[in-house]
Order: C-alpha cells, then sequence, then structure tokens
C-alpha cells in the first residue's frame, strides 16, 4: 500500500508528464506540424485559397483540443490532490470525476450527432407529402408503375416512396437495368415502357407544372407472345428492342439460352388465353394462366438469376431472361398457378446455422441445469 507522500510524488509526476505534453502542443503545436492535406492542392487549383482557409481552420482545431485536453487533466489532477488532502469526499470526488468523463465524451459526440441530426417522428415515418397527382395514381389499386419525368427519374425518392417505380428505389443499380435506361428509356421507347408497365407519366405541361398521363398501351404484369426473336450476342439483344412490338415478340439469346431454340415453332396463337397476378409480395409473385395451347409468358418484372425460382403448380420449374431484362418462362396449355419465389441458399444456411445454435445454447443449459440439480441433491 503507497503512502499518502508516495501517492502526491505520483499524481504530481502524471500530471506533469500528461498536462505537460497538452500544455506544450497548445504553446507549440501549431509549429511543429504541417496541417496539409493530400488533396489540398486539388482544393487549391479548383477554389483559390481554399487549402489556406482548410489549414488554418485545422490549427484552430488542434490548439482548442490541444486546450481542451489540458483543462481536463488539471481539473481531474485538482480533485485527486484536493481529496488527498481530505478536503473532498469520496463520493464528492467521484461525482466530479463522473461530471468530467461526461463533459468529455458528450463535447466529443456533439461534433458528430447534434441537435440538428434530430428529427420529429412524423418527418421520418412520411418524410414527403403526397400531391394532387400523388393522391390520384394512388386511387388505382391495381399492380403498375409510374414514371416521373419532370426531373431525374433515377433518383426521385418521393415517387418511390409513394409508387412502384420504374427509377428503382436504391440508388446502386443492376447493369442491364442501367443499360436498358440508357439505350432506351432515356429515348422513350414506347415499347420498353409498355413492357415495364408504365401505366403513369409525370411530365411537365407547358407552363413547367407537374402534369399527369395515363397510358392504357402497357403490357401488363405477364403477357403470353406469339413469338421469339433469338439473338446471338447481348448487343443484339438490347438493340433488338428497338424494333419489336413487346405484346408480340420476346427477345432471346439464343447461346445463353439454348433449350429454347425451336420452341418459337410450337407457340401456337391463342387470343383467348391469358395470365394475371394474383399475389404481390417482395418475395413472391403468383399468377393464373389459362390457354388452349403451349404458351410462352414474358413477366414484367426483373430478371435475377441469384436466389429467384420459378414454380408451376408447385412443381419447380426453370425459368428464362427475354427482352434483356425481364422473366420469362414457358406455360403448358390449361390451367395453372405459376408462382416466382425468392429464395436464396444463404437464407436457408443462415435458418439453419441459427436453429443449430439455439438448439446447441438450450441443450447446455439444460445440462448446465441439471448438473446444479445433481449437486444439491449430493450425488
Amino acid at each position: 500500500k503507497l503512502s499518502p507522500k508516495t501517492k502526491e510524488v505520483v499524481l504530481k509526476k502524471s500530471f506533469y508528464i500528461v498536462g505537460g505534453t497538452c500544455l506544450f502542443f497548445v504553446l507549440f503545436g501549431s509549429s511543429l506540424f504541417g496541417f496539409e492535406g493530400a488533396n489540398d492542392a486539388y482544393y487549391n487549383r479548383s477554389l483559390n485559397g481554399l487549402s489556406d482557409a482548410i489549414v488554418a481552420d485545422r490549427k484552430t482545431l488542434f490548439f482548442e483540443d490541444s486546450l481542451r485536453s489540458f483543462l481536463l487533466v488539471f481539473a481531474t489532477a485538482l480533485a485527486l490532490w484536493l481529496f488527498s488532502k481530505e478536503r473532498l469526499q469520496r463520493s464528492a470526488l467521484l461525482i466530479a470525476i463522473a461530471a468530467l468523463l461526461l463533459f468529455d465524451m458528450v463535447g466529443t459526440a456533439r461534433r458528430y450527432v447534434n441537435n440538428a441530426d434530430f428529427y420529429p417522428a412524423s418527418k421520418i415515418e412520411m418524410p414527403f407529402v403526397k400531391s394532387a397527382i400523388d393522391k390520384e395514381i394512388l386511387k388505382d389499386k391495381g399492380h403498375y408503375r409510374v414514371a416521373n419525368f419532370t426531373g431525374n427519374f433515377m433518383s426521385d425518392g418521393a415517387t418511390s416512396y409513394f409508387h412502384k417505380s420504374i427509377g428503382g428505389y436504391h440508388a446502386a443499380k443492376l447493369g442491364r437495368y442501367q443499360e436498358l435506361v440508357d439505350f432506351h428509356i432515356v429515348k422513350n421507347n414506347w415499347e420498353v415502357l409498355n413492357m415495364l408497365n408504365t401505366k403513369y407519366f409525370m411530365v411537365p405541361d407547358e407552363q413547367g407544372q407537374k402534369s399527369l398521363q395515363v397510358n392504357s398501351e402497357t403490357n401488363g404484369n405477364a403477357w403470353f407472345v406469339d413469338a421469339l426473336d433469338f439473338v446471338d450476342t447481348a448487343d443484339q439483344e438490347i438493340l433488338s428492342l428497338s424494333g419489336i412490338n413487346t405484346k408480340k415478340t420476346a427477345i432471346v439469346n439464343q447461346n445463353e439460352f439454348p433449350e429454347l431454340r425451336g420452341l418459337s415453332n410450337s407457340i401456337e396463337q391463342d387470343t383467348l388465353a391469358s395470365i394475371e397476378l394474383l399475389v404481390y409480395k417482395a418475395n413472391e409473385l403468383q399468377y393464373t394462366s389459362s390457354s388452349s395451347a403451349d404458351q410462352f409468358a414474358v413477366f414484367s418484372e426483373i430478371y435475377y438469376k441469384e436466389g429467384w425460382n420459378a414454380y408451376i403448380d408447385g412443381e419447380l420449374q426453370p425459368h428464362y431472361r427475354a427482352n434483356y431484362v425481364l422473366r420469362a418462362l414457358p406455360v403448358p396449355k390449361g390451367m395453372h398457378t405459376v408462382v416466382f419465389k425468392f429464395e436464396p441458399t444463404i437464407i436457408s444456411k443462415g435458418n439453419l446455422v441459427n436453429l443449430t445454435s439455439v438448439f446447441l445454447f438450450v441443450l447446455l443449459v439444460g445440462i448446465g441445469l441439471l448438473r446444479i440439480k445433481r449437486i444439491k441433491k449430493g450425488y
């Protein structure tokens, strides 16, 4: 156990070392370091004099933090010295140390999270306000998509918040879809917009105000085509969309899906054939089909091989890509239920690991309780 005199010597040495270091940086820190960053030259070329202002701000921050650190060290050392001289009770010392820690932590945290970062719950729950056009579109309870061409439809969050939007719901896009946008959508290829089931368009009117246009020619959520047009490359696949009627013809890359070659000859036109969407979920889509002959269905959903499985009447079926980005599936004649399910193997494996972990945990707890019970009984 250290004597009071030894404790005082240790306290003074600690204060001299730590406090002296902080005070040294307060007095001489600005001349010891350069405070230049790797990108300062670039900023200076872009905005003349900006790098000088940034360096000045860095020096100010360094000085203020060094002074702040010195004051905290001094206050802590003073509280400990008063306690060692029995001029401060233990409870008062603990309160003082806790207050200094709280001051330091809160002050540092508020540099990153402050009052400006907090929003009312109502604003978080409803970040956008419905416009009159949004309300009009939402009267339609069907499944369709909306294109907002009054701005950048690919980065418009408000439209995607209220509607199923062809601009998507995330800043990151699938490469194929981005290429479809660049090649066709920005050029107003009506057939491509139809195959994406784009029913409502927000466009600027003559006065520059947002107006609503309704497209009655969409292909719908799914449809049967009359013929398949086979191509050999991805370039041919995307370019072919410029000259087809997407309601009647589907473009298929025969090198990727050779099993579909010759299928076009087996498609019989059936004017009464139909396929309709029944259930729409993020991870499951259900359709009902009816036809008197074998058909080839195209779905207004993006083809993504990893995780999505297709079923006809509960039996797993291979599905394909058509029109560069959409899903497609041969459907036999008669009445059938077609289902797409998102079933990634990583989820099933994760669930298995989770269940195994829970089982082992319960087993170990049970063994532990059993051993405790036996110990209490003396055997």
